[in-house]
């Protein structure tokens, strides 16, 4: 009977992943026109925003002058928008301060002008694109702002707002948290002509070059409501002087376009007028070209920009961010070799950076960090976000946002991509290795499902997440196309393997009926033995039934009855009718009435494999979607994941005790593992220049392997003292005891093992003319033996020929009212490795253990009467 297919639920899958794959279209062809009319108003209003940026003049936009303020006409940066614009002047000062503190030494003697404000202080990194990290620390501003603050139908009255009247977005209220900042620099850099140095009134100067950045923030406001804000920011860099300005935009704040008046000074407003200018213009544009086919919004602050943002934009903080880069280290730039000057430093970082972008193989030794100190403003919601270093703090406790150049981001990549591809490999090297010894279905029985299960699905997991990276990978495609080829080969042999493990297990994991039913039955026969059930003979049935099979075109339907098909068996004395009538006579007799027995279909493999497809779809959409958690609920999240993966030889050591099996798998396969899948986890659990900057935690991890040594502890303890130490007996099913405790109390009662000699070594040489001493094949179990009869004399030794090797095995016999280590209990620490150096069968018959478990890999018989042994 083939399986039942089920066509609901393979239906219902099938609708959802249709949903899932499907792009966002257009909602009965009106949701494309209406985003093209909103895509096109704003475009006018940043065109509009534009042209007032072109006629404007540095110190046009003056909200705190004392004569008379002064605003201009962009959203945001007009009266009527509100803003809380009297920290401005704090928000330069606090900039200014940051540049000369990282940048200038002193100015030179009777100077009031520092190095920095002339461009003549030290060379920096000319390109600022990388990742970096570090802390902040909360400042409020002068004044107060809320949600309540504004009316945004009053200055924004064309924008339909969502959520405006309750607590806006991006709003920090802890004391301190975790920023995160990636910089993405356009390669293009622009010369332009510097204002006069002369004049004290243009300072500070911003050093004659110019590049457009975007970036990607990240706050976690870890002391406050734990929540994490990502967004994007749009803005210029000039290279000679290391400062970095961009801001967000959104309908309520056209940030990109009022930037040049947020700038320390006239130079740079004058070189960010000129730069803006252009770009804005020419992305206007394209955009205005294409308004019916892309109605992306351009300078979104979104993390993930989408049409669907036109229609409904709900209010949120917006940010000013002002950072100053740091210069190189100079001990790592010169490598040691003594002083450097800014000549010579500005050579070498012109050299490293060219070697990063253009890689010729040039010696550049160790790259110095990335180092940058930072100011966030939020005009709308007043306060400010400082990163946490020098001079405010000293730099043992924190040294401002750190992190490295995209390059070197890349090279870190692809050198751990790399490492975990190596990691993987050998992970099918141990892998391989261990199928070769477990190859019968005996030693297959052994092995647990679900630890190979477990390694299988990470696998899985590990071979998708590559598979799916591979397709946008860059830099890394190589490694990440050797990643997933290791995954892929550790995937498809573990699962070939798995598939070779259900298929022995399943008859012990799923019963056939008809065996329950015998069960049954010996057992209601056993208990009730007093009542038999009457057979039915051959007068009891109808005249109509024969007992012989009928011909081929009989329909075998008589009176409603439907008589069962029975083999026919044939004794050894060839008397056939006296077989089939005696069959017949105990056949049971099938009516209309008694319901037939149905044998429920069998899950096969692909079930299996589709329950784990479905499980790793779930632990990835979650984890996925984990960093938008807050930070203690995610830490905890992945320390379960890390916790779940690495008990992933919990299923073998409770196998181990079901079926009382000292070892399943060899050593080198499980150190192997459990070593080269802890050490991924390592990295980023304790090396705090990972690449993915997460945050480490030697405490958690140190638990893990804690974890992890205790299973592998246990492991050890099944394979030396028994795999159900410290079990109570109650708690497992009766398994035979191949290494049991052998007493001569026990050799009326049939208890000792067939053949068993006693030898005493005082004798002389036996009758027949050997040597009663013969040279045993285990010397450690001599040794015990010989340390357990001087220890006491309560031990006795007996030999036997192994039926398999031929050769001398010594067994340890406890005496007659003694025991093993003289106190009772009968378990000496001597001879319980002396008991690991022979095995005994149910039918009494003993043997080498590393014979007998070598034949028991082949065949479940015993060697010398072929009477069926349980499994190991």
């Amino acid at each position: 009977m083939p399986p039942r297919q089920h066509t609901g639920a393979s239906l219902a899958f099938l609708i959802l992943m249709i949903w899932l794959l499907m792009p966002m279209g257009d909602m009965g062809g009106q949701t494309g026109p209406l985003l093209s009319v909103i895509a096109g108003r704003r475009l006018a209003r940043h065109r509009a925003a534009l042209e007032a940026l072109n006629g404007t003049q540095w110190g046009d936009f003056a909200p705190n002058a004392p004569e008379a303020s002064s605003f201009v006409n962009i959203t945001g940066f007009r009266e009527v928008d509100g803003l809380a614009w009297e920290d401005l002047d704090r928000f330069r000062d606090k900039s200014l301060q940051l540049s000369r503190h990282a940048v200038a030494s002193s100015a030179p003697t009777g100077e009031s002008p520092s190095l920095w404000d002339t461009a003549d202080g030290e060379p920096v990194w000319t390109t600022a694109s990388g990742n970096l990290e570090g802390d902040w620390v909360y400042r409020p501003g002068s004044v107060s702002r809320s949600y309540a603050s504004y009316n945004l139908s009053n200055s924004v009255p064309e924008i339909d707002w969502i959520g405006d009247r309750v607590g806006w977005g991006r709003n920090m209220t802890g004391s301190a948290g975790r920023m995160h900042l990636h910089l993405e620099g356009n390669k293009t850099t622009t010369v332009y002509e510097q204002l006069p140095r002369d004049s004290a009134s243009s300072l500070p100067l911003s050093g004659g070059l110019i590049r457009s950045v975007r970036g990607a923030l990240s706050v976690e406001d870890t002391a406050g409501s734990q929540s994490t804000w990502e967004m994007r920011l749009w803005g210029v860099h000039w290279p000679r002087q290391g400062v970095v300005l961009m801001t967000t935009t959104s309908e309520k704040f056209e940030g990109i376009f009022g930037l040049p008046h947020l700038t320390p000074g006239p130079d740079f407003f004058q070189s960010s007028k000129a730069l803006l200018t252009q770009r804005l213009n020419k992305v206007l544009e394209a955009k205005e070209n294409n308004v019916y086919s892309d109605q992306t919004v351009p300078w979104s602050s979104e993390a993930q920009s989408h049409p669907q943002f036109l229609l409904s934009p709900a209010p949120q903080c917006e940010y000013v961010l002002y950072a100053q880069v740091h210069p190189p280290d100079r001990d790592r730039l010169s490598a040691g070799d003594g002083v450097v000057d800014n000549l010579e430093a500005t050579r070498l970082i012109a050299a490293i950076e060219e070697e990063l972008a253009s890689p010729q193989g040039a010696p550049i030794g160790h790259v110095p960090a990335l180092r940058m100190s930072a100011v966030v403003y939020s005009p709308d919601c007043a306060f400010f976000l400082e990163s946490k270093g020098p001079p405010e703090y000293p730099p043992g406790e924190a040294n401002h946002l750190t992190g490295v150049k995209a390059e070197v981001q890349t090279h870190l990549v692809r050198a751990w991509l790399l490492v975990f591809a190596c990691l993987v490999f050998g992970q099918v090297y141990l892998l391989k290795n261990q199928m070769r010894e477990t190859c019968t279905p005996s030693t297959m029985g052994r092995v647990s499902f679900g630890t190979v299960g477990a390694m299988v699905m990470v696998d899985g997991i590990t071979f998708t997440a590559a598979a799916t990276w591979v397709s946008s990978a860059r830099a890394s495609f190589l490694p990440t196309l050797a990643l997933m080829f290791a995954a892929f080969l550790s995937m498809t042999i573990g699962g070939s393997f798995l598939a070779k493990i259900y298929e022995v297990q399943f008859p012990e994991n799923n019963p056939r009926p008809e065996a329950s039913s015998a069960n049954n039955t010996n057992a209601n026969t056993n208990t009730n033995t007093a009542m038999p059930s009457p057979a039915p003979s051959a007068a009891n049935l109808p005249s109509s039934v024969s007992l012989l099979p009928g011909p081929v075109t009989a329909t075998g339907r008589v009176g409603g009855i439907i008589p069962p098909s029975q083999p026919v068996f044939v004794p050894f004395d060839g008397d056939v009718e006296a077989d089939v009538t005696d069959g017949a006579s105990a056949l049971p007799i099938r009516t209309a009435a008694s319901p037939a027995a149905t044998t429920p279909p069998r899950p096969n493999f692909q079930a299996i494999i589709g329950r784990f497809i479905l499980i790793s779809l779930v632990f990835s959409f979650v984890t996925l979607s984990s960093p938008t958690w807050y930070p203690s609920a995610r830490a905890v999240y992945l320390d379960l994941c890390a916790l779940a993966y690495l008990s992933l030889w919990l299923p073998q050591i409770r196998r181990n005790a079901l079926r009382n099996c000292r070892r399943a798998l060899a050593w080198p396969f499980v150190l192997g593992q459990s070593l080269l899948r802890a050490a991924p986890l390592a990295y980023f659990w304790l090396w705090p220049g990972n690449f993915l900057f997460a945050r480490t935690s030697p405490r958690s991890f140190a638990a893990l392997a804690a974890w992890l040594w205790l299973q592998l502890v246990v492991l050890a303890a099944q394979d030396v003292l028994g795999p159900r130490f410290a079990v109570p007996a109650g708690w497992l099913p009766a398994a035979w005891d191949y290494h049991p405790v052998l007493r001569e109390d026990n050799l009326e009662a049939g208890g000792l093992p067939i053949g068993l000699l006693a030898v005493d070594d005082e004798a002389g040489p036996a009758p027949d003319g050997s040597a009663r001493r013969r040279r045993s094949s285990s010397a450690a179990a001599a040794t015990a033996g010989e340390k357990a009869k001087r220890a006491g004399g309560s031990s006795a030794r007996h030999v036997i020929d192994c039926s398999i090797c031929q050769e001398i095995l010594e067994v340890p016999v406890v005496r007659a009212g003694g025991d093993e280590d003289g106190s009772g209990s009968g378990v000496g620490v001597a001879n319980v490795f002396a008991r690991r150096m022979y095995m005994v069968t149910p039918c009494r018959h003993i043997f080498h253990t590393a014979c007998l478990e070598s034949w028991m890999k082949f065949r479940l018989q015993c060697p010398i009467c072929r009477e069926d042994l349980p499994p190991l």
